[in-house]
């Protein structure tokens, strides 16, 4: 796997917001940044027979993104840290898809949403197809959160007890690493069924102490598991939520159900989205 950091970007200021945190983990990685979009063909209205609407050759909004992506390369400025920009052609999805399986990048980092001309990808049910299908970790990012740096000052792993939810802490651990984060272990006590919590949330620290680095653990009594992940992500700025997903659906899917969705949804700190099985 490279240690390139690809960003996926839909043509809007809103995506852009990626850019920064791309920047910072390819600059503590030695790594490069790829910025990435998808050429989307103007949609054609008919009413009957007739077509409806000025059509602007699709050679004319291909030119303009390329464009946008040569200004975005031009004005993203970071010593040491090579920036290259590619326009894709095809369905979105697949496209991008496929395009990270080539490249294979340590990291994709993107926008929770955008308003462009292409931000298709980066709404809805799209945008949690692309989580599915990435074959690298996630970075989700909500746009005005805070550029990164030592800004970074945690990063938080729930956990369940479930070997899937441990599969997060490998990507977590190499994250906390790179920005030279401490790591917290959470557990909400009314959504595990482990007799002995807080002994299974030390071992699991041990496990990552072992390797250098710092771990805090902690059990949340009272509230179910997304209220006191985005209480706990809140209570201490410059939190990362970290979270496994079964690689199964979009974010509705990510190891509780319902409940990853509405922390993915609620909370504005940065959440990386991994699907166990990736290398």
């Amino acid at each position: 796997m490279s240690t390139t950091i690809m960003v996926p970007l839909d043509g809007s200021p809103a995506a852009e917001c990626a850019i920064p945190w791309a920047l910072a983990l390819a600059k503590r990685m030695n790594g490069a940044v790829r910025l990435v979009g998808v050429h989307a063909p103007p949609a054609v209205m008919f009413d009957g027979e007739s077509m409806v609407g000025n059509i602007i050759p699709d050679i004319s909004i291909r030119q303009k993104e390329v464009d946008y992506f040569a200004a975005v390369q031009a004005r993203v400025h970071e010593p040491d840290v090579p920036v290259i920009a590619d326009l894709l052609d095809g369905s979105v999805i697949s496209s991008l898809a496929d395009y990270a399986g080539k490249l294979g990048p340590r990291w994709a980092v993107m926008a929770t949403h955008g308003r462009g001309a292409m931000a298709r990808f980066l709404l809805g049910e799209t945008a949690t197809e692309f989580v599915r299908r990435s074959p690298c970790p996630v970075l989700l990012i909500h746009e005005g959160e805070p550029k990164p740096g030592s800004d970074v000052s945690n990063v938080l792993i729930p956990l369940d007890g479930s070997e899937l939810a441990e599969q997060m802490l490998g990507p977590a651990a190499q994250f906390a690493r790179a920005f030279g984060a401490p790591i917290t272990l959470l557990i909400a006590q009314a959504d595990c069924q482990l007799a002995d919590p807080v002994g299974y949330l030390n071992q699991q620290a041990d496990r990552l102490r072992a390797d250098g680095l710092t771990v805090e653990t902690r059990v949340v009594t009272e509230g179910h598991a997304a209220e006191a992940i985005v209480a706990t992500a809140t209570a201490r700025a410059g939190t990362v939520i970290a979270l496994a997903t079964h690689g199964r659906g979009g974010l509705s899917k990510l190891v509780w159900g319902s409940i990853t969705e509405a922390v993915v949804h609620r909370t504005t700190a940065p959440v990386l989205v991994f699907k166990p099985g990736q290398k």
